[in-house]
């Protein structure tokens, strides 16, 4: 994914000091992590009414929600300068793909894993697209570590993971159709999804015409 060049960072402890970054990991983990861990806490001790039906609900939730957080980063990268938020992304990520995981065996689970009944039911649009969602988030994971980046190279790997766009709108649309959402949360995040896109979009086109515009150096 090609981004404009940040700004230069404030220099705020925040941005600089290692064991603040750390930290900082940590309680995001912790955060990112606590949906879940509520989740399977109310499931084991039984105060899930409908358990399955409420883990499908709230770890979609969550998924969308991580996704379009992540979306995020990059413009408040560029628009503010802080590098900081860089370093949480993939953690954002990684968590969004978890909870799509398990949204996923939830739903087969809720079924009693009757794949024919399954795949006869997949073929309904709002699941369809949600389908799409999901196994778009397959390769963003498997190719999230660092080594992956290496070996694959920047452009490869900036391409495969431009499919997080196609992740969110899927997502977003697939709970939309599914009135898994209220519909004020569906207007924001399919606006903030938007914003990103078009975001995206025009540090792309500044990243293309900024090399154009250097004056030629002289004979």
């Amino acid at each position: 994914m090609g981004f404009i060049a940040p700004r230069a960072a404030p220099s705020l402890p925040l941005m600089t000091s290692s064991p603040v970054l750390r930290a900082l990991r940590v309680a995001t983990f912790m955060a990112l992590a606590a949906p879940g861990a509520v989740l399977a806490h109310d499931y084991v001790n039984g105060a899930l009414a409908s358990p399955f039906r409420t883990i499908v609900q709230e770890t979609g939730l969550w998924s969308i929600r991580l996704l379009v957080l992540g979306l995020m980063i990059a413009p408040l990268r560029d628009i503010t300068g802080w590098i900081w938020p860089l370093a949480l992304r993939r953690m954002i990520g990684l968590f969004a793909a978890f909870y799509a995981l398990v949204h996923v065996v939830a739903w087969t689970r809720q079924y009693g894993f009757d794949w024919a009944f399954l795949m006869e039911e997949v073929t309904r649009l709002w699941l369809l697209i949600g389908a799409v969602a999901a196994l778009a988030l397959v390769p963003l994971a498997a190719t999230s570590m660092n080594a992956m980046h290496r070996w694959l190279g920047p452009a490869l790997w900036g391409r495969i993971h431009s499919l997080v766009y196609t992740a969110a709108v899927m997502g977003a649309v697939h709970y939309a159709m599914a009135r898994g959402l209220t519909q004020i949360e569906v207007a924001i995040d399919s606006l903030l999804i938007l914003a990103a896109l078009v975001w995206r979009q025009i540090a792309q086109r500044r990243k293309k015409i900024k090399p154009a515009a250097l004056p030629s150096a002289p004979a």
